[in-house]
């Protein structure tokens, strides 16, 4: 009983002292045994009797600054009289107080189990509540309600570990400090692991302007930024408000306030000042290890691989045991640790062999003795992280951040509990630390807080090192340490508060004392213990060793995680089908399409650019032996490589699947991370191997070996190598043969390649992810075009067509290329010593949102190349560098040109590659800008130091440049500033080495990370101010690409590179062009007519600027401000301003041409008006005179009743005697001696001919008929005899008499047409015409006419045009007679008499004489407004004529392929400008045809419904003005004309006859007209659909001719013509599809056999030909003249079906009409026979 009491006192008095405690704010859990067991305390009594010294033994274990007030309050050392205050509360008023808090805890627990977010105020007041009521101070809160909810994690652990093993379900975020950190960090949206790298893997504006954090929540931006770019000083961050703050701080002295100072006043400790947590103003810095911490925490599974990987680079441990900040649950990390890889130099075991081995492993697998470092107790003088950076790193790097480090705080929320690991890794060097790799593990915190952790290191460690005090009496400091002594590890015992222990160290027990030990000492010391201690171990664990132990301890291994499980489960897969084979064997049997195949694929392909003949086999022969071959290759390759291997079906299904999670990046990643592990023991054996033996090769001994023997060595080492090259295997050869599926099945149009489709958008799915994607396969030395073409249409279709800035490198092999990349912007390119990058990968990098605009781009591709001058590359071409180079700087918008050092060697190698690359560019108008980087300088630090270097190298770039230019014959340019925008001063950069000290163990260098920053910085700023006009979008860089490729495997890059975007954007610009062509051309159609109309009826005397000018400025104004808008809003705006002036003055100049033409035109009509007004003027007093005697006789019968007959008949009467009254007066016309004049120009014009007289006599006949023996003269070749005259120049001089033709009969239309009778000059304009047409044929041609042809022409046409000329007088003189004239008029006249009989009853009479006047001009307005109709409905919705001129010749081949008629096809090709009027004039009979019947007489009535319109207002016009007015039909008839004059030709005069009758009732003349109006359109309308359509056929061929007419130059070798829109353009002639020569009759010198060559064939070869007896080659076909030289005829290795297929159809009909076979060199190949039309027809369509 008196036990039970006793019990219930103690217990009693320990609720006192707990509710004391709590009182505080102090944690019960925490202080209570410290008081109980160090203190001796068992009752809040007890308190009273404690002092100042025991007070000292309790802040020695504060945990939080606030605690040591909160003890001295409790202790009341600073309130003597507060155990009496306590004592005299009352009862009641605890009571009251737990209630109070009671009740407030539970209103508060509710507010947050809703979630509530801890800033509402409710929460607060609550808070605010509890706080006062518990007398908890305000800075304890924030720690009480931490542990509060430890508490509650604590009881929750288990749902804890169950959410983090389905990782698709939410962790919430506990109130506490950590969520303070990520809400100041501004991470909070990102926990639990929901940061991507694409969260911070950008480029941003931070990347152009140096600048410093603004605010906390952009510290976590600012440090990864730098981490990607290897900048240790990630870890120095500092706000920019701090630094203007000491920078104000620090202002002159002088300003400051007097104050008395005394140094030896005693001041106030600031660090024990409490802090509110939520006070952003008071509260302390970020620590930075929490930034590093709280990022690692946010970071999804491949952002933490990530920067675990950077962080290594940078030399910094790596977190490998970390707490749950929410849970508290341990994590072990091993995925993360993953990709850490070491290289080191490791001694051998042997104590006689001193070679060392090298070693390049994942650190997860790697077998290393661990020492782990930790600390038992508090508030030690050294610091355990620091004495470790000294043992590892002789620079004093600092691996483990430690309390000294710059912007070190005591607050540290994230470290305490965390596990680091580092390694050391030897270099092979006298000063190693230690002889093999060595992990060093640190636990922070101190170890008694840590119980989990400690076991756990206990179990992985092979020697554990204490950092103690030998004088700490803390009973649970001491069993730890006690504990560890007991175990078998050994243990190495670090004496904080002893100087030297002088104790036997020879076991596996260790104290070293530290205290007052100079640095050096104490590491010379600490090693030596630990290497004994280690050769006392037997501990040799992996990391992936490490995970088991740490599975039994009960740890989360995040390797575990269900993702990472099923991406492994995947990979494995993959491994276990691949470890079935042997390793040098995989490629071979499994990945057979990147093998031997094909290698022999690419060297054929190549082939293809680099023709030559072989016997009697021609050109095109070889290339279609080279195209079977190929295909041949193509389906051996099938046949190897279908039906799938597992391992490839496999693979396939992985990058098929659909699902989430895991993501293809993180399957692909366990993929590479295995595909190493397989491979390395078998590389590293080969490698050894290989380093044998060639080290053997340079011994003396080895040397004086017979050279058989040397030869075989020499084999052996090949042949090594040659299988490391077999062994070598990683994802990218996955991908390279995914990629050849995709080609291959192209290639061969198999029906399986629709279930790989989906292929690129992955790839393009994984290059957006950010990996790299293979652009040139290095093995091969080839551009897969299909494939990366295809990728880029899908990342196009994925992101958009974005704007890309496209950044590539060049340099020497290992000369760094690929870390100053991975630096710059945060890549990961394999980077090491050797040859690691082959050929050339693109990866792709975004430009955050808010910087595109102001950056000018959306992503940067940048593009790692393989080196040059690789001595492994001996045996490649020569070129091949050369190529490389031309590629990448062509692809690129900035080229850095990466220099190793200063070497003049080496400089010169690289400097004449890059020279001549950026020489090619400026040829093909392609103006890429580069930076030349000098890495690993010694002193960069001042730029006036390197101002020698960049003079030597600017002198060098020039001497280069000269030597360059002299090779491609560029004699303008001089200097490298000639070939380039180039500054010496600013294009030059000199980088510090990358290492600070010497690898392994060498850190990144600061000066490289300042210097990769500068670079960065300027690379940014180059673009922002180039990208305007420069920039590509993603559809550009495939265009780029191929076109590239295509140019490079020629041998001549600059004549045979062709711009596909360009010539994209052209046949765009083309196309919209012919728009606005139409448009304008539209425009002044309408104008003509109205302005004809005028003219006809006499309303215009004069054209003036305001009549014509005027209204076509505004059109063109209109059509000029579209132009400036397509121009500047184009998406290819870029591409288009070279053009823009161009075509701004093509289109001011058809404007001016239209205007001239227009007025022209009307100035013809006006001429021919007014020599019409003679006539009229004597006609018209006989008119006159006419009505008067026809009113007279009208006078004597009015009133009487005379029917029509009895009129005429008194009519006539008049009639009769006035014409033989008026006919003796009429002057006579002389006829002109036409056959006379004809004769007399010939002679003239021939005068020197000798008999020429007799030869005009002779009588040429109606067709003139050229005779070749006596019309043609061929020209020697080779000075030798002529050569004989073949059909095609037959053809060709028929071609030119057919021109001569037409142009004759042009003219000859036209002087019929302007009516003004006969001129000498028309026979003069006559011969203008042969001699511009025989002068028109090009020098080139092998024959010339002679004179006698000019002579026989020209009389055959002079007299064809004598008959026309006299039959012109005729009609001339007929219709200039004024009698004729009168005669013609005699109806209308015997109306007006008619009129004045009847009399009130004349305005039936006038109306019905008015309309039989009108309803012709209608009908001829109708007619005309058709034309125009028809024109621009067929220029829009034919969509023969809807486009440029190659969509015109693109039908024209599509409509003689379907029709297969051979003639047809030879006028095509022989007489082409004919046949495309022909074809134009085809295309209007049919639209014209019954089919678009509906559409015309809808343009019939929309005219009519126009007229009708025109003529309502005109009539109520002239009534509304006239109807007050008494008199005549004159003031009407004026008004009424004028009215209609722009829209009819109605002459007013034609109505002279009625203008004399009275109108006495204006509005019953208006009834009268409006009724008769419809009857009469009507009638219209009837006419309009009764007149045959033909008619007007050759009035819209005419205008679409003009429209569509374009350029007609012809090859010069096959006689293809131009296509382009513009007839007289600028720039080259081309066309899109050349033709085999035979086409156009040509043949083998020497023999019969047809050359079947095509021009696009013929370039790539050395074949010669001659032109005017002089020797060129097809290579340098621009330098045999002029019209040679404007042609562009670039190399192509497509198919080119269209003309084959037309070859094989037509073979016996043009082996006829040629007189020539298809034999020995001019055989057809036999491939050409299978292509089909359709195959022809779909190869149209999408070839041009």
């Amino acid at each position: 009983m008196a036990t039970t009491k006793r019990d219930h006192s103690r217990s009693r008095k320990q609720l006192d002292l707990q509710e004391k405690l709590t009182n505080m704010g102090l944690s019960v859990d925490y202080w209570l045994p410290k008081l109980q067991e160090d203190l001796g305390v068992t009752s809040a009594l007890d308190l009273q009797h404690l002092g100042e010294r025991d007070l000292q033994k309790l802040k020695s274990q504060i945990q939080h600054t606030w605690e040591e007030k909160a003890l001295k309050k409790l202790l009341e050392i600073s309130q003597p009289n507060g155990v009496a205050e306590f004592q005299e509360i009352p009862g009641e008023m605890i009571d009251s107080r737990q209630q109070q808090a009671g009740q407030a805890l539970q209103e508060l627990r509710a507010l947050q189990s809703e979630r509530r977010h801890r800033k509402e105020e409710k929460v607060k007041r609550k808070e605010a509540e509890l706080r006062q009521t518990m007398e908890i101070p305000e800075e304890c809160w924030m720690d009480e309600a931490k542990e509060q909810s430890q508490c509650h994690t604590h009881e929750n652990k288990e749902t804890c570990n169950q959410q983090h093993n389905e990782n698709n379900k939410e962790e919430m975020i506990e109130k506490g400090p950590f969520l303070d950190l990520l809400q100041r960090l501004g991470l909070e949206h990102h926990y639990p692991k929901k940061m991507s790298r694409a969260d911070f893997h950008l480029i941003c504006k931070t990347s152009v302007h140096k600048s410093q954090p603004a605010s906390e929540q952009e510290l976590p931006f600012y440090f990864l930024q730098k981490l990607l770019m290897l900048d240790c000083g990630f870890r120095n961050l500092v706000l920019k408000k701090v630094e203007n703050e000491k920078s104000y701080n620090s202002l002159d002295p002088c300003y400051e306030e007097i104050e008395t100072f005394d140094p030896f006043e005693e001041l106030s400790d600031d660090r024990d000042e409490p802090t509110d947590p939520l006070d952003t103003d008071s509260q302390p810095c970020i620590h930075p290890m929490d930034i590093q911490m709280a990022i690692f925490h946010c970071a999804d599974d491949l952002a933490r691989q990530y920067i675990l990987s950077k962080l290594s680079i940078c030399q910094f441990a790596l977190p490998l045991v970390v707490p749950n900040p929410n849970t508290y649950q341990m994590e072990f990390f091993l995925w993360s640790l993953r990709q850490i890889r070491k290289s080191w130099q490791e001694s051998s075991k042997s104590p006689q062999d001193k070679s060392y081995s090298h070693r390049n492993q994942q650190m997860c697998c790697v077998s290393t003795p661990i020492v782990s470092f930790i600390r038992v107790g508090n508030d030690f003088s050294a610091s355990k992280s620091q004495i470790m950076n000294c043992l590892l790193h002789k620079r004093k790097h600092d691996v483990f951040f430690h309390r000294f480090c710059r912007q070190s705080t005591k607050y540290c929320v994230l470290m305490e509990g965390v596990v680091e690991i580092s390694w050391f890794c030897p270099g092979s060097q006298g000063e190693d630390t230690f002889d093999k790799c060595v992990a060093f593990t640190n636990l922070h915190g101190d170890a008694k807080d840590h119980r989990q952790q400690l076991s756990f290191l206990q179990d992985i460690s092979s020697v554990i090192v204490v950092l103690m005090s030998s004088s700490d009496d803390n009973k649970e400091n001491q069993n730890i340490v006690r504990h560890l002594s007991e175990s078998s590890i050994p243990l190495l015992c670090l004496l904080d508060d002893k100087k030297i222990v002088s104790v036997n160290n020879s076991g596996i027990r260790v104290r070293i004392g530290i205290r007052d030990r100079t640095e050096a000492e104490l590491i010379e010391e600490l090693t030596n213990a630990i290497k004994h201690l280690l050769k006392c171990s037997e501990t040799f664990l992996s990391l992936e060793d490490c995970s088991q132990m740490a599975r039994k301890q009960g740890f989360l291994v995040d390797e575990d995680q269900k993702d990472c499980r099923k991406a492994k489960e995947k990979a494995e897969i993959i491994m276990a089908l691949l470890a079935k084979h042997k390793l040098s064997k995989i490629k071979e049997n499994l990945l057979p399409l990147q093998g031997k195949l094909w290698h022999i694929w690419c060297k054929k392909d190549k082939e293809l650019y680099h023709l030559t003949e072989k016997g009697n086999r021609s050109i095109e022969q070889h290339k279609s032996d080279i195209d079977t071959e190929k295909q041949k290759i193509r389906h051996q390759q099938l046949e190897k490589a279908f039906p799938l291997n597992d391992v490839m079906c496999s693979f396939l299904n992985i990058l098929q699947e659909n699902e989430e999670t895991p993501s293809k990046e993180y399957i692909l990643t366990w993929l590479s991370l295995l595909l190493q592990n397989f491979t390395k023991g078998q590389l590293d054996k080969l490698q050894e191997r290989q380093c044998s033996l060639w080290s053997l090769e340079q011994t003396e001994e080895h040397k004086k070996c017979e050279s058989n023997f040397l030869i075989d060595q020499q084999k052996q080492i090949e042949a090594i190598a040659t299988e490391i090259l077999n062994c070598t295997l990683g994802v990218e050869h996955l991908l390279r043969e995914v990629a050849q599926i995709y080609e291959a099945l192209g290639d061969t149009s198999s029906p399986r390649d629709s279930i790989f489709l989906c292929l690129p958008q992955i790839a393009a799915d994984l290059m957006v992810a950010g990996l790299p994607t293979e652009l040139m396969d290095g093995d091969a030395s080839y551009v897969p075009v299909k494939w990366v073409a295809a990728v880029l249409d899908k990342l196009s279709e994925t992101l958009g067509d974005k704007r890309l800035f496209v950044i590539s490198i060049l340099g020497l092999q290992s000369s760094g290329k690929s870390n100053l990349l991975n630096a710059l912007f945060g890549l990961q390119f394999t980077a090491s010593a050797g040859r690691c990058t082959k050929g050339a990968y693109m990866q792709l990098l975004k430009v955050e949102e808010t910087f595109t605009e102001e950056l000018g781009f959306d992503c940067l591709l940048v593009v790692d190349t393989e080196g040059l001058r690789a001595p492994e590359l001996k045996n490649k071409s020569q070129n091949w560098d050369n190529e490389l180079a031309t590629f990448v700087t062509c692809l690129g918008n900035m080229t850095l040109i990466n220099i190793f050092g200063e070497n003049p060697a080496e400089m010169q190698d690289v400097l004449q590659i890059v020279v001549l690359a950026f020489l090619r560019m400026k040829q093909v108008k392609i103006s890429p800008s580069c930076i030349f980087v000098h890495q690993n300088v010694g002193e960069v630090t001042a730029k006036d130091q390197t101002m020698e270097g960049r003079r030597r190298l600017e002198q060098r770039l020039d001497e280069m440049t000269a030597l360059a230019a002299e090779v491609e014959e560029c004699s303008h340019i001089t200097c490298f500033s000639d070939v380039i925008k180039f500054d010496v001063k600013n294009h030059v950069y000199y980088f510090a080495h990358l290492w600070d000290g010497n690898p392994p163990m060498a850190s990144p260098n600061p000066y490289y990370s300042y210097n990769v920053q500068e670079l960065k910085s300027v690379i940014l700023q180059t673009a922002q101010q180039e990208s305007r006009g420069r920039i590509m979008k993603i559809s550009d860089v495939k265009f780029r690409v191929q076109d590239l490729w295509k140019a490079l495997v020629s041998e001549n890059f600059i004549f045979n590179f062709r711009n596909t975007k360009e010539v994209i954007a052209m046949s765009k610009l083309e196309t919209i062009y012919n728009h606005w062509t139409w448009e304008l051309r539209s425009h002044v159609l309408e104008l003509q007519n109205q302005l004809n109309n005028q003219i006809q009826n006499s309303k215009i005397k004069t054209i003036t600027t305001n009549t014509l000018e005027g209204p076509l400025h505004r059109k063109y104004e209109t059509i000029k401000k579209e132009f400036d808008k397509y121009f500047e809003e184009d998406p290819d705006s870029e591409t288009l301003v070279q053009w823009k002036a161009y075509f701004e003055q093509k289109l001011q100049m058809l404007n001016e041409l239209l205007i001239s033409d227009t007025r022209k035109k009307g100035n013809e009509l006006l001429s021919l008006k007014q020599s019409q007004e003679i006539l009229d003027n004597q006609v018209s007093q006989y008119e006159n005179e006419l009505l008067e005697r026809s009113r007279e006789l009208a006078l004597s019968v009015k009133g009487k009743e005379f029917s029509d007959e009895e009129l005429h008949e008194k009519f006539d009467q008049l009639w009769t005697n006035w014409i033989s009254n008026v006919t003796p007066n009429v002057p006579l016309v002389s006829d002109p001696n036409i056959d006379l004049d004809s004769e007399n120009i010939l002679l003239e014009h021939f005068k020197k001919e000798k008999n020429i007289i007799e030869k005009l006599k002779r009588d040429s006949g109606e067709m003139f008929e050229i005779n070749y023996d006596k019309h043609i003269q061929m020209k020697k070749q080779h000075g030798l005899s002529p050569t004989n005259l073949e059909t095609f120049h037959k053809e060709s001089i028929k071609n030119v008499t057919h021109n001569i033709d037409l142009r004759f009969n042009e003219t000859i239309n036209n002087i019929w047409k302007q009516q003004c009778g006969y001129s000498e000059n028309d026979f003069h304009e006559i011969l203008r015409i042969v001699e511009n047409e025989m002068k028109s044929v090009l020098p080139e041609e092998e024959y010339i006419f002679t004179r006698d042809y000019a002579i026989d022409l020209s009389l055959c046409l002079f007299q064809k045009a004598s008959k026309i000329f006299k039959e012109m007088h005729e009609a001339f003189k007929i219709a200039n007679d004024p009698v004729n004239y009168m005669n013609r008029k005699k109806d209308d006249f015997f109306m007006s008499f008619k009129m004045h009989c009847q009399g009130t009853t004349s305005i039936t009479s006038f109306v019905d004489f008015l309309w039989l006047k009108l309803t012709p001009a209608i009908s001829a307005t109708v007619w005309r407004e058709m034309v125009h109709k028809v024109t621009g409905d067929m220029q829009s919705t034919c969509p023969a004529f809807n486009g440029n001129r190659a969509n015109l010749e693109k039908h024209i081949l599509i409509s003689l392929a379907e029709e297969e008629n051979f003639e047809k096809y030879w006028k095509y090709v022989h007489h082409s400008e004919p046949f495309f009027r022909e074809y134009i004039t085809e295309h209007i009979v049919r639209y014209c045809s019954e089919k678009e019947a509906e559409k015309i007489k809808t343009f019939s009535k929309i005219s009519l419904e126009g007229i009708k319109n025109a003529i309502l207002s005109a009539v109520q016009n002239a009534t509304e003005v006239t109807k007050d007015e008494s008199s005549t039909a004159s003031r009407w008839l004026d008004l009424f004309c004028d009215h209609l004059g722009s829209h009819l030709i109605f002459p007013r005069r034609d109505l002279i006859s009625i203008e004399h009758l009275e109108i006495k009732d204006t509005e019953f003349l208006k009834e009268a007209m409006s009724a008769a109006l419809d009857p009469a359109l009507r009638k219209v309308e009837e006419d309009c659909s009764s007149k045959p359509i033909d008619e007007m056929v050759p009035d819209i061929e005419k205008i679409l001719s003009h429209q569509l007419c374009g350029c007609w130059k012809q090859c010069p070798f096959c006689k293809a013509i131009c296509t382009n829109t513009i007839p007289e353009h600028d720039g080259d002639h081309s066309v899109s599809l050349h033709r085999p020569q035979a086409v156009r009759g040509a043949k083998w010198n020497n023999t019969e056999d047809f050359v079947t060559e095509f021009c696009t064939s013929l370039v790539v070869s050395d074949y010669p030909f001659f032109v005017n007896d002089m020797k060129f080659s097809y290579k340098k076909y621009r330098e045999a003249g002029d019209n040679y030289a404007r042609w562009s005829i670039t190399p192509d290795s497509s198919t080119q079906s269209y003309w084959k297929w037309f070859v094989c159809c037509f073979k016996t009909e043009l082996e006829n009409k040629y007189g020539k076979r298809f034999i020995n060199r001019g055989t057809i190949p036999v491939s050409w026979f299978e292509i089909t039309k359709q195959e022809v027809l779909n190869d149209l369509k999408y070839h041009i």
